[in-house]
């Protein structure tokens, strides 16, 4: 039974008047999780000793001359080697390259994501970084300095031609000088290895290499090191533990290459930015990637970033951009003996199907796509270092900064799906909303995780990167997805409410994990059948947090992967409530899960949709501080170790429930605004349709409710509180407009503690 209570300040137990003035700034800049407000964490990689002093571009594909560096700064996870071109799941199943199987090799140890170049002594030195390294004598890069009249064959069984007239190869801590014409050592020396920042460095003489102060061609690439053999180790049909597999059938002599240097022209529509290095490698070839270094321009220590160049470092437009996280719990991709893997018959991005139970899954094989991998896990992408894709519009920011929406892309997808041209996801934010929106769209660390753990970190981290380097506005901070994205962008949205000033929720599902087509029935059932649902993973209950969150939803009527009772089960509940929402109902083949969100199915630009968004996206503008703040605690979703404690809301911060394994809710009300409820009516519903790219017509059925704002009302000193299953929460007396006198009216199902920041005041109730 709930017993309403009422206190005002004891003697001796409160402080009349407005809270300290630093703890109430740090709680009004503290919306989200703590994650998004943390400093960046310390990158080895990203770090410079020595001779090096220039600050890495952190932008995929891109050079700049910069303290009398030349750098390079390549991608991650696009270590695949040679192959054909494939789309998701083609590309999962019928991989290129493959690693060998010895954890040593983490799956990524020839990932190359940095080369660099400088002048330095009576030579030039060169520094390479790779995204794993465990053992440096694994790895080798060889660096092809200057040009030749035709192609020729890199050194050490490489199966691999391009032009030059010097290489310099590295593995270990050993390098080896090669004329290129003859094929004759001429030299060698030792490398530098630093095992902790993952990079090695070695000084080319004159003697083998003078660059003078000409623009010289310079090429690499990276490869695994057969040390009993002192050569490339080249890849076989199938991998074993000591060898790479992937090799072409009928080939006899494949590359040995994994990654290419000074790939600026990839296309960023392939998933992992890779598809002219699968197709050069796999032909044996690479004299495509170069760069021209001007080496008058180093000795000079001209800073250039050549944006606006094809080798430059843009500022608008597509970036993928690298970032550290806070996190590494393993090197490179995640590993079968791995902690937290997910159960027999599971299907993920980066493994395809799983045979077997990993390290602490269940035992009881599952049909599920992708599995819930929390704190204790290690994700598909486990490196430090991640990536995330970010369009900045050509027209300048208003003040503030750009509005920008956060994309998760759906089970197996990368952000490239959706770079589909003129009317893509991106420029259609950019172009046609009512002011100029970025996007940011995330790789959630394989987009296998459904958001949980590391993988939902990651979509903070990105926005907290974007939102240090970019002019992006933090109150006006979108978030959206597609399909399992859709559900992390849901979830993510009613945990963290106040970080989000509206959500955009494309066909998304209910419950993590889920398998296509039949969650439906499933899902009804009183126990787990072909998946194994998260404890507290269910969407619905958690709505009642979105009441000052407006919302946008899209489903399919005939939805062949998500059936519509899942979707329209949360049209009932914000017609039923007193939300501010869109509910968009596709027909036809719009409403097929694949066209809906204008992914590009087999490369082609699908559904044109993107209006029926813009249009409802405005400036993307938040409620700050309402009057009214409703939240459902859920317990069962927090990953502290990851930075995720879904605990606050608004002015409504250290929400706890007295039972860990249920939901708590909180109604809180603020008389100190001068602000009434809002008037709630009706569901409103229309039918539209609207043109499109590839399907000429697209119908909808539109419904909708947009509240006003709420009505002036006279100013009083007073909080109204109403909980369930809440054992204690706090009050920003600042951020709820009102002093530390303030009145407090609580309604309880049990004892409550409730404490006024910066006021010496705690009060307890029930």
């Amino acid at each position: 039974m709930a017993v309403a209570l009422l206190a005002a300040p004891l003697a001796g137990s409160a402080t009349a008047g407005a809270s300290d003035d630093s703890e109430e700034a740090a709680w009004q800049d503290d919306a989200g999780p703590s994650i998004l407000h943390d400093e960046p964490p310390r990158a080895p990689q990203l770090e410079n000793t020595g001779i090096w002093r220039a600050e890495p571009t952190q932008v995929c594909m891109s050079s700049a001359y910069r303290a009398g560096e030349f750098l390079y700064q390549g991608c991650l996870w696009d270590d695949h080697g040679g192959g054909t071109y494939m789309d998701w799941p083609a590309e999962t199943a019928l991989d290129a390259y493959t690693y060998p199987t010895d954890d040593a090799y983490r799956r990524n140890a020839a990932d190359l994501v940095e080369l660099r170049a400088q002048p330095h002594g009576d030579g030039t030195a060169f520094r390479i970084t790779y995204n794993t390294m465990t053992d440096p004598d694994l790895v080798a890069t060889t660096i092809a300095l200057g040009d030749s009249d035709e192609p020729v064959e890199a050194p050490h069984g490489a199966n691999t031609v391009l032009p030059a007239e010097s290489f310099v190869t590295v593995h270990g801590s050993q390098a080896r000088f090669v004329d290129a014409a003859s094929g004759e050592e001429v030299g060698g020396g030792a490398a530098t290895v630093d095992l902790e920042r993952r990079q090695v460095e070695v000084h080319v003489p004159n003697s083998v290499f003078d660059p003078g102060d000409e623009t010289v061609r310079i090429a690499a690439a990276s490869g695994l090191w057969d040390t009993g053999n002192d050569q490339y180790l080249v890849p076989r049909q199938v991998a074993d533990e000591g060898h790479p597999g992937g090799a072409q059938l009928g080939d006899p002599a494949p590359s040995a290459f994994f990654d290419v240097a000074f790939r600026y022209d990839e296309p960023l529509d392939a998933p992992w930015r890779d598809r002219q290095q699968k197709e050069a490698i796999a032909a044996g070839d690479i004299s495509d990637f170069f760069a021209e270094v001007d080496f008058a321009k180093l000795r000079r220590q001209v800073e250039d970033d050549m944006t606006g160049q094809r080798e430059g470092v843009p500022d608008t437009g597509y970036i993928h951009r690298i970032y550290p996280s806070h996190f590494e719990n393993e090197q490179g991709r995640r590993m079968p003996g791995d902690a937290g893997g997910p159960p027999a018959g599971a299907f993920t991005q980066q493994d395809g199907l799983n045979l077997h139970s990993s390290e602490g899954s269940s035992e009881r094989p599952s049909g599920q796509f992708g599995w819930v991998c929390r704190d204790d896990c290690v994700p598909s992408l486990a490196g430090q270092l991640q990536r995330y894709l970010i369009h900045i519009p050509e027209e300048g920011a208003s003040g503030g900064g750009y509005a920008s929406l956060t994309w998760l892309p759906g089970f197996a997808q990368t952000p490239g799906e959706w770079v589909t041209g003129e009317n893509d996801l991106y420029q259609s934010l950019a172009r046609e909303a009512e002011t100029p929106t970025a996007v940011v769209a995330v790789d959630g660390r394989g987009s296998d995780n459904w958001f949980y753990g590391r993988s939902g970190a990651s979509v903070f981290e990105a926005i907290a990167d974007a939102q240090r380097h970019y002019p992006l506005a933090p109150d006006r901070s979108m978030l959206g997805g597609f399909s399992s994205g859709a559900y992390g962008a849901n979830k993510l949205s009613l945990q963290f409410p106040d970080a989000f000033s509206k959500a955009f929720i494309c066909d998304g599902l209910d419950r993590a994990p889920s398998f296509p087509g039949v969650n439906a029935v499933a899902d009804t059932l009183p126990v787990d059948t072909v998946t194994e649902h998260e404890a507290g993973s269910k969407l619905t209950p958690l709505l009642p947090s979105r009441h000052n969150q407006p919302v946008m939803e899209w489903a399919g009527a005939n939805d062949d992967f998500i059936p519509y009772n899942i979707t329209r089960e949360r049209a009932e509940a914000y017609a039923a409530g007193d939300y501010d929402y869109e509910f968009i109902t596709w027909a036809g083949v719009a409403s097929e899960h694949a066209f809906m969100c204008e992914a590009a199915v087999q490369g082609i630009s699908v559904g044109g949709t993107w209006d029926v968004l813009t249009d409802w996206v405005g400036d993307g503008a938040r409620v700050d501080d309402p009057a009214r703040v409703s939240y459902v605690r859920n317990p069962l979703m927090d990953d502290p170790q990851s930075g995720l404690v879904g605990d606050r809301a608004y002015w409504l911060p250290g929400i706890d429930t007295r039972q860990d394994d249920e939901l708590g809710t909180v109604e809180a009300f603020s008389r100190g605004f001068g602000a009434g409820e809002r008037a709630v009516g009706g569901k409103q519903t229309e039918l539209h349709s609207v043109s499109g790219n590839t399907i000429p017509v697209n119908p909808y059925l539109r419904e909708f409710r947009h509240l006003p704002d709420p009505p002036e009302e006279p100013r009083e000193n007073r909080i109204e509180i109403n909980v369930t299953n809440i054992d204690s929460l706090a009050v920003d007396p600042a951020q709820a407009q009102v002093g530390c006198d303030t009145e407090l009216d609580v309604t309880t199902d049990g004892p409550v503690e409730v404490t006024l920041l910066g006021c010496d005041r705690i009060e307890q109730f029930g």
